[in-house]
């Protein structure tokens, strides 16, 4: 009975598995479907399954479970959430979903089971190729930091074969950049501009089974601060200042400053503004500003700029003490002239300028043959941008013999009055003084006296109060020192009448004349001049009178009021208490004045009656020869009468001065020099009527009466006419003093 329920069931079991593999079919269908890793992808399970070469149609009913295997790996098809089963009414299939596609896990041969009922099962094969390539990039950093000005090596990587390979293109935020990476483009090599931060590296991979797979970075490059240009700062010394330095931000942002001085390393002033308060000269230089970050690896990114401080100041004189040099020595002085701009100089001789020098740091001038006159105190003038006219003296000595101001004096003398007289000697060092007779006898009488002026001027006076009759007589005055000497001629005579004025020069305008000549030796007492004039047409006969200004000395007036083309005749005189003596006749004429017709008739009148009164003069002047007393009388009674008041008319008169201002010209190099002629010849030639000698007398006479009638300490006016009032202006000299070697 057992074996036969064995029997039984095994036959039962038999009849089932046959049933079963009857109705239980499987089919394959090679479907292969790709996806990167990550990806999403669908597997189909359509409910029919395809046609086969046994069956071509599906007798299943329409409503079916579904079921899915791994069969290369697990036949578990439970993987959480990345698996779903989805039905597609519309396709009459079902659907696998798998997300996130997994590398060495979503990989091989899926099986769908159908069941349309609980004896038939349907199997169909499905293959699924993940053709995954990881794409990433290397160093994988994000972002990916780069130095600016620095080079780096991105690569692509894809960790497994693709079939085909896949294409690699890089991208430069919107700009490929493929073309940098060579024939190999799964690596590129950038460098870092601040141009590119923040931008995106992209590395695409793509080939012709899928859709294009890419990885991007951020690029973070870093870079210094920008430090904006400096200009140069020009400051006056003891002033305060402050310069700000501003920068561009760098990347990272965060930016400190501080200054340097470049030829001081140890000078450091930390902040963006340099502060230097009552600045000097040793500040000035160049200083540098640098603005740095913080890199992300510690390091620092620096950038600078340099900037030069200028202080300027004013001149300072180098001071040095006196040069002594040597007679005839070519020297030259210089002074170091400390400013900031460099100065301009001016060397002075007192007050005349010697030369100028721009923009120099050494202030010379030269002298190429040095003399005893050379010797003074030179000033030194700078002047800058900061100040002007800062003085210093420079100090020049010359060694040098004596030189006397005077070669020959001639001293007028006489028992009452004493001997005294001085000269002025200049040299170095201090000369020895000594006074001997011509024969190198000395007079014991005689006092030397040495009076120093200056360094190298001395005033040696000579005084003997008793003069006795060895006094007189030729003396030489010898001045020495170490470097030779000189004599003067000292002529000790008794005081006698003046020596006649030399050197007699007229010029002639339309109505005025400059009158100049130079005196001699005055006898030896105080003298004074004379000027007269005579009118060779109304014979009109005026003078004037001036004191001395010193022996050989240039003398010189200008006189008014004279009529125009008429020939005067002058002579001047020289008068002291012992007698007078006069100079040469001279003569010149008026310059022409033109006139309409009616003013010209009236001048030949008036010359035709000038021409008789000189003719009546002449006559006068023969009578008068030989009645000489009588005819000094005469004239001294019509010099009286033509006097005038000078109390009443006090107004009308001008002084010598003002006549003399009437000009500003010299007139000494205009008149030519004719002391060797002899006028009184002259006159003789020139006169047509044989009254030459006569004329000459008259003028004598004019001054002699001239000289008689007045005091001594009375000015002779000059009887003119002025042309607005028709009244007589008198003249009277001006003093002047003689300051030859004076410093």
């Amino acid at each position: 009975m057992v074996q036969l329920n064995i029997v039984r069931s095994i036959t039962c079991c038999l009849f089932w598995i046959i049933l079963l593999v009857s109705i239980t079919e499987v089919y394959n269908q090679n479907t292969t479907v790709y996806g990167y890793e990550g990806d999403t992808v669908i597997l189909s399970c359509p409910l029919a399954p395809p046609p086969v070469s046994s069956r071509t149609t599906w007798r299943g009913p329409p409503s079916a479970t579904v079921y899915f295997y791994n069969t290369d790996k697990n036949p578990s098809i439970d993987r959480g959430e990345r698996l779903s089963v989805i039905p597609n009414t519309a396709s009459g299939a079902y659907n696998l979903r798998i997300t996130n596609l997994t590398i060495g896990v979503d990989v091989g041969m899926f099986s769908c089971e159908v069941n349309t009922n609980p004896i038939q099962q349907h199997f169909i094969n499905l293959k699924l190729h993940i053709d995954v390539y990881n794409v990433s990039i290397s160093p994988s950093d994000n972002p990916l930091t780069i130095r600016e000005s620095t080079q780096m090596e991105v690569r692509c990587v894809v960790n497994r074969n693709a079939v085909p390979a896949p294409n690699i293109t890089w991208y430069l935020g919107s700009t490929d950049i493929t073309f940098m990476a060579g024939t190999d483009t799964t690596s590129i090599t950038i460098t870092g501009n601040r141009t590119d931060n923040k931008k995106s590296l992209e590395c695409r991979a793509s080939n012709s089974n899928t859709p294009p797979k890419t990885v991007n970075t951020t690029l973070n490059v870093e870079y210094p601060p920008m430090v904006y240009t400096l200009s140069q700062q020009d400051i006056i010394e003891g002033r305060d200042i402050s310069v700000t330095c501003t920068a561009t931000p760098g990347n990272p942002s965060s930016t400190t400053f501080y200054w340097t001085k470049v030829d001081n390393s140890g000078f450091r002033q930390n902040g963006a503004t340099l502060q230097l308060p009552y600045i000097q000269r040793t500040s000035s230089g160049t200083y540098r500003c640098t603005a740095e970050n913080n890199y992300s690896n510690g390091e620092k990114g620096t950038d600078s700029q340099s900037m030069f401080i200028n202080v300027l100041y004013p001149p300072i004189i180098e001071n040095r003490p006196l040069q002594l040099v040597n007679e005839s020595d070519i020297i030259t002085m210089t002074r170091d002239i400390f400013s900031n701009p460099l100065s301009n100089v001016s060397w002075y001789n007192t007050t005349d300028l010697l030369i100028t020098q721009t923009s120099v740091k050494t202030a010379s001038f030269t002298i190429e043959r040095a003399t005893c006159t050379d010797t003074m105190n030179y000033t030194l003038v700078a002047s800058n941008a900061v100040r002007k006219m800062v003085t210093a003296v420079v100090e020049l000595i010359v060694n040098c013999k004596p030189i006397s101001d005077k070669t020959n004096i001639t001293l007028g003398v006489t028992c009452t009055t004493g001997i005294e007289f001085s000269t002025t000697i200049i040299a170095y060092p201090e000369p020895h003084c000594e006074l001997q007779y011509e024969n190198g006898t000395r007079n014991n009488h005689m006092i030397t006296t040495i009076i120093k002026n200056d360094v190298n001027n001395f005033t040696v006076q000579i005084k003997q109060d008793v003069v006795e009759k060895s006094s007189f007589g030729v003396y030489h005055l010898k001045a020495r020192n170490m470097f030779g000497g000189t004599t003067v001629i000292v002529n000790v005579i008794e005081q006698r009448r003046p020596d006649h004025p030399r050197k007699l020069n007229v010029i002639c305008e339309e109505t005025g004349v400059r009158v100049q000549w130079i005196s001699s030796f005055n006898g030896g007492e105080p003298q004074y001049f004379t000027v007269i004039t005579l009118n060779s047409q109304d014979g009109t006969v005026l003078s004037y009178r001036f004191l001395d200004k010193g022996e050989n000395e240039i003398h010189s007036t200008y006189i008014t009021n004279l009529q125009p083309s008429v020939t005067y005749w002058f002579s001047v005189s020289a008068k002291n208490s012992h007698g007078s003596s006069s100079s040469n006749v001279t003569s010149c004429k008026t310059k022409h004045v033109k006139e309409t017709a009616s003013s010209q008739t009236g001048v030949v009148a008036g010359s035709v009656i000038g021409a008789l009164m000189l003719v009546t003069i002449i006559i006068i002047i023969v009578i008068c020869a030989h009645r000489q007393y009588t005819c000094i009388i005469g004239f001294e009674k019509k010099n009286r009468d033509v006097k005038v008041d000078t109390k009443k008319d006090a107004s009308n008169y001008t002084s010598i001065k003002e006549q003399q201002d009437h000009t500003q010209r010299d007139m000494y190099g205009k008149l030519t020099p004719n002391e060797e002629t002899n006028q009184y010849e002259a006159i003789r030639q020139t006169d047509n009527r044989g009254n030459n000698e006569q004329l000459y007398e008259q003028l004598q006479e004019k001054e002699s009466i001239a000289k008689e009638g007045n005091s001594d300490n009375q000015n002779i006016p000059l009887k003119t006419k002025d042309s607005s009032d028709d009244k007589f202006v008198a003249q009277y000299a001006e003093e002047y003093m003689n300051t030859s070697f004076v410093k």
